[in-house]
């Protein structure tokens, strides 16, 4: 079986994951779910920008290993990701450390996270790719880790304008979700992949 990637990107707070988790509870048996959180590099590796640790530079994740990943899935094979996905690692939130989980490919698969239209190899994988858009002060807020004032304005907006807005340009569908709930935010999404669930 090969799946059909979908990218769903957007910045932090835009609702990329609570999407992503809905979509996966409703259609359990044919949709599958890669994080790019899944991918952050020790903190050791992490690039500084302006004094403080980047984990918003595309430096900071392992792109290359998300490439390959997505290649051994499109080739019907399971992959191990250290994850820290709330489903299959409930603890991490009491231990803060990843397990490996054996990922099989499901008929769709999304691959989700604020820089997944940045590598080109990624990008080559996906079957069509979606944009989550709303102004950044929404998506402050609505921000669940790590809110630090000092770290939103020294890192998290100059590299959102850096590296993650500019790849908007690579998504098929844009969607404004400034004034919509997560149900219509949903719904809009269902349409996309209809074609294929």
């Amino acid at each position: 079986m090969q799946p059909i990637f979908i990218g769903i990107a957007g910045g932090t707070g835009a609702g990329k994951s609570s999407l992503c988790t809905a979509l996966q509870d409703k259609y359990h048996d044919k949709i599958g779910l890669i994080q790019l959180d899944d991918y952050f590099k020790p903190a050791a590796e992490v690039p500084m920008v302006n004094g403080m640790e980047s984990w918003d530079s595309p430096e900071s994740l392992y792109l290359e290993k998300l490439a390959r990943d997505l290649v051994e899935l499109s080739q019907g094979h399971p992959v191990v990701i250290n994850t820290k996905n709330a489903q299959l690692n409930p603890e991490y939130v009491k231990t803060d450390k990843r397990i490996p989980v054996e990922f099989h490919p499901k008929p769709i698969m999304l691959v989700e996270g604020y820089l997944t239209l940045y590598d080109e190899r990624v990008r080559k994988l996906l079957n069509t790719t979606i944009w989550l858009e709303t102004d950044h002060d929404t998506r402050w807020a609505r921000r669940v880790h790590f809110k630090n004032s000092e770290y939103e304005k020294k890192v998290l907006k100059p590299m959102h304008k850096k590296f993650v807005e500019p790849t908007k340009q690579y998504a098929e569908h844009v969607i404004d979700v400034s004034n919509l709930s997560k149900e219509e935010v949903f719904s809009q999404v269902e349409n996309i992949l209809k074609a294929w669930i």
